[in-house]
């Protein structure tokens, strides 16, 4: 009996071996590819398919003020191809293309070809000498379904100069992608156009190229990084903006402290509801802009709660 289980266990081995092996060679076909946080990686995946690895390497916090490790250098420098969203965002990845030691790496820019706005408040503002303008401009066009969809075509377009064979999957695929934001947009634009409430509080201005889209505005607590402090002014200005204006909801983001938006909250009386940027995994099973759809329907139902409430 011992000689027979010994043999069980034997065999099993080799098959789980051989699994192992299979899984293995599965997971080397088609093209490495590296990519900087959620957004980028998603919008990669939907375009590659089934064809390529793709992974990221920041995915447990915002990409704001983010550093890549040793481990996370070298990751790019292996791979076959790396992806990020822009140069203003991820500075170091801007910088990182021109000291990448492996010169068979494609570096994709997701904005590249994006035609990006100038940040809220900033419009007029001069450039001193030194100054590069494209630091002036917004990179949040992750939130808006139909940038992700121009980006989604530029990241395929690139990505089928570097795999001319799979070319036009990666470009259908994009397309698909492109197809189906626009429809959440033209789902969603009309309904907004009939509330009475045209403008959101948020915890940091991630929304701006979305709220232009629908048709209404973003007021954000904190600048364009989720992390910066407002002053007690910014702070009194809005007590009194949402006061003024009937607004009854702040939206937080579920990995970054409410704290400044619960002082508002204590003051006013509003409530505090989440809008995620979608700047790190959601960890569920849907679709990036099926995501991003959610997130729009939070802010219409909250917006349209608003909208009964004022004369």
């Amino acid at each position: 009996m011992k000689k027979f289980l010994l043999t069980i266990v034997a065999l099993m081995s080799m098959i789980l071996v051989g699994c192992g092996k299979e899984t293995q060679e599965a997971e080397s076909d088609g093209l490495d590819i590296v990519t900087s946080f959620y957004p980028v990686y998603a919008m990669t995946k939907e375009v590659s398919g089934d064809l390529n690895n793709v992974r990221m390497i920041q995915s447990g916090g915002g990409i704001h003020g983010f550093e890549p490790s040793a481990s996370d250098i070298r990751a790019i420098d292996d791979s076959d191809v790396f992806v990020y969203h822009a140069d203003t965002l991820e500075s170091w990845a801007g910088n990182l293309k021109d000291n990448l030691t492996d010169g068979d790496v494609t570096v994709i820019e997701g904005t590249d070809d994006l035609k990006l706005e100038r940040t809220n408040g900033l419009e007029d503002f001069e450039l001193k000498d030194g100054m590069d303008e494209d630091s002036l401009n917004d990179v949040h066009t992750w939130t808006d379904p139909v940038m992700v969809g121009e980006e989604a075509i530029n990241i395929a377009k690139k990505l089928g100069e570097a795999d001319p064979d799979n070319a036009e999957t990666y470009m259908n695929n994009a397309k698909e992608m492109q197809k189906e934001g626009q429809a959440i947009i033209d789902e969603f634009k009309p309904k907004f156009a009939d509330l009475k409430q045209d403008t959101f509080v948020t915890q940091h201005t991630a929304f701006a190229y979305l709220a232009k889209r629908l048709g209404i505005k973003q007021l954000g607590i904190a600048g364009q990084e989720n992390s910066e402090e407002p002053s007690a002014q910014r702070i009194s200005e809005i007590q009194k903006f949402v006061k003024k204006y009937h607004v009854k909801t702040i939206f937080t983001e579920g990995n970054v402290s409410p704290k400044y938006a619960q002082v508002i909250s204590d003051e006013t009386g509003v409530e505090l509801d989440e809008l995620s940027p979608l700047e790190v995994d959601p960890e569920n099973d849907q679709s990036y802009l099926d995501n991003l759809r959610d997130n729009i329907d939070t802010l219409y139902q909250r917006m349209a709660e608003e909208s009964k409430e004022m004369k």
